[in-house]
């Protein structure tokens, strides 16, 4: 079972990931067509489209792995009181003694 929590942690990752770099993809022929007006070569767009999505992936995976730990530390700095339904017993009945 938390073999298929990762691959999904994963996919989210990789998708993310792809978006990123297709808009930074779109964004850099648009600078090349309408601000620049000159067409670099396609070897240097492909290079940099590269390290955005190892960027991202990179950033996405560290992201997703310390959103746990990041959320404990804002709720103990903000002073947050978290409640955790599936920890706490409520009795409604009366007592057994």
């Amino acid at each position: 079972m938390d073999n298929f929590y990762i691959f999904d942690k994963m996919e989210k990752v990789f998708i993310i990931s792809g978006l990123i770099t297709f808009l930074f993809c779109l964004v850099k022929f648009l600078e090349m067509k309408f601000i620049d007006k000159k067409w670099k070569p396609l070897k240097e767009t492909v290079r940099d489209s590269i390290i955005v999505f190892v960027c991202s992936l990179v950033g996405s995976v560290i992201c997703f792995h310390v959103n746990g730990s990041v959320n404990e530390f804002l709720n103990i700095v903000t002073e947050t009181k978290t409640f955790n339904s599936a920890a706490t017993q409520i009795f409604t009945d009366d007592p057994g003694f």
